[in-house]
């Protein structure tokens, strides 16, 4: 029915439709997923959260690089980090420390005043 899915896509899926107010029916169409493995999903990623979901793909041996650190908490904070840096580069701001060592943020390109 769909292509593979890594597991990362899957627990985006999942949180989609635990934030949405579909039914699961709907949801699964609308996504090209079937019924049956979307719940495995779940029910997999109620277990064991991502790694319960990459637990079962045998090509995919682990998500996370190498020494992170896999706790909720480092996950969100860095999910946080990655919003403000994406947010700053739409902005067009660089981060650079001055003399003195204190960071600050420049901006790459002068504002347009047209």
């Amino acid at each position: 029915m769909s292509k593979h899915l890594n597991p990362l896509q899957k627990e985006f899926l999942i949180h989609k439709y635990k934030s949405g107010s579909s039914k699961m029916a709907d949801f699964c169409a609308v996504n090209d997923v079937s019924i049956t493995a979307f719940k495995k999903w779940c029910r997999q990623y109620e277990e064991g959260g991502l790694a319960g979901l990459a637990r079962a793909d045998a090509e995919l041996k682990d998500v996370f690089p190498e020494g992170a650190d896999k706790s909720e908490e480092a996950l969100k904070r860095e999910i946080l980090r990655l919003r403000i840096e994406l947010e700053r580069l739409k902005k067009n701001y660089t981060v650079r420390k001055n003399e003195s060592g204190q960071t600050e943020y420049v901006r790459l390109s002068p504002k347009n005043t047209k």
